[in-house]
């Protein structure tokens, strides 16, 4: 035991020497650096645990024998860019998640209901867009009950997928969560599109990461991701992709996807793959 207690620590370091040096070779950077150097990442990985977890309610990653790939959009609805990128989707049949936040859902009412009536999946990306893991279990559940009010109000559709603000939860976030009847939605491909890089840089950033089960994070309030989806798009389908919800994903991994679901109007979207 008491070798043991001395060879641990070596042990661990030993494998986030091999994570952070194989994230290092891999100049695609599919796997973000605090997953690459963190052991248990990599045991749940050999694992095929950093798919969906049935004990939390997470969602990391989808199939990763299937060519499909999930869009996701947060922070809207946004009155500014949010119709145009609705627009493009729908022109190119291809299906996306929005996480819309609840007070911008009150005050851009209309610019949900676009979305809704475009058949797009759409997700709880809480009311007022605070970092869930420093508020009290009582006040998370609020944010995620008042979006899930103001939505289904606005839209006729209750939410059952959310995505935290920063993609930011703890235990407390997934217990309150699923608790509520949600699947939480991580991410294994950001666009970076909230920084000011140009759109070339962020459809090639998109397109060297993606891979087959990707969960691809953009957001809805900037100029960027507009400008570059059209690449996104057609660079995906030219390597294989299909497009799909996270709902999608879900049912192809097995997972119900909340049990409001089939009460709440959720429709599959309208488009083509």
């Amino acid at each position: 035991m008491r070798n043991f207690r001395r060879r641990a620590p070596l042990a661990v370091a030993a494998v986030a020497v091999l994570g952070l040096a194989a994230w290092q070779a891999d100049r695609y950077r599919k796997v973000p650096l605090d997953r690459a150097i963190n052991p248990l990442y990599w045991v749940r990985h050999w694992r095929g645990e950093d798919r969906y977890d049935p004990r939390t309610g997470l969602l990391e990653h989808g199939d990763p024998n299937a060519p499909e790939v999930a869009l996701t959009v947060d922070d809207g609805p946004d009155p500014r860019y949010g119709p145009a990128i609705a627009a493009l989707l729908e022109r190119d049949h291809v299906p996306a998640t929005f996480f819309l936040v609840g007070t911008r859902v009150k005050q851009y009412p209309q610019v949900a209901r676009l979305l809704a009536r475009g058949g797009f999946e759409i997700g709880n990306h809480t009311y007022d867009h605070q970092r869930l893991p420093a508020l009290p279990p009582h006040q998370i559940a609020n944010e995620l009950r008042l979006c899930d009010r103001w939505v289904a109000a606005v839209t006729g559709r209750h939410t059952t997928l959310l995505r935290p603000p920063g993609v930011q939860y703890n235990d407390k976030v997934l217990q309150v969560a699923r608790s509520l009847g949600y699947v939480t939605v991580s991410w294994t491909v950001g666009a970076g599109d909230y920084d000011p890089h140009p759109p070339q840089w962020i459809a090639r950033r998109v397109l060297d990461r993606t891979e087959p089960g990707s969960i691809i994070l953009l957001h809805q309030d900037t100029p960027a991701t507009l400008a570059a989806l059209p690449a996104i798009i057609s660079g995906l389908r030219a390597r294989g992709y299909r497009f799909v919800t996270v709902g999608e994903m879900l049912r192809r991994l097995h997972v119900p996807v909340g049990g409001e679901a089939a009460t709440a109007g959720l429709t599959k979207p309208k488009h083509a793959r």
